[in-house]
């Protein structure tokens, strides 16, 4: 076999790194070209075989199951997001009915005990039941 040599002149041999893949070099290109026995024929390229239908099942199968998955996931997500604008609609409500009931001032801009008394009565009530 004949080495290659460097362009620069310099007589030592190029050497390729140990598992380093690449373009083969030009004295190993012919061993290259006549290594084709890996490789199939036409004939062989025409044939289905029947792994291949099962290939193709299979594969229909995981494209159905993954279909369905992100359909339920879909599902599970609106329903969350359902869910949260639910909970935030009630906390706005009472939040409002709070607020007006702790701005109402009599005529003369002392703070109405009334209101205030019930909301305490019902913040009782709930602790009650609750706990």
């Amino acid at each position: 076999m004949v080495k290659p040599k460097r362009k620069d002149g310099d007589n030592r041999a190029i050497r390729r790194k140990p598992g380093v893949q690449g373009k083969p070099f030009k004295h190993e290109k012919q061993q290259y070209k006549s290594n084709k026995s890996h490789l199939p024929n036409a004939t062989q390229w025409r044939h289905k075989k029947p792994q291949d239908e099962a290939r193709k099942q299979k594969l229909k199968e995981r494209e159905e199951l993954r279909v369905q998955k992100i359909a339920e996931a879909k599902a599970e997500k609106e329903r969350v997001q359902r869910e949260k604008e639910e909970r935030v609609r009630n906390y706005k409500k009472k939040r409002l009915e709070k607020t007006k009931a702790i701005s109402k001032k009599t005529q003369r801009g002392q703070p109405l005990m009334k209101d205030r008394m019930e909301l305490l009565l019902k913040k009782i009530q709930e602790m009650k039941r609750t706990g």
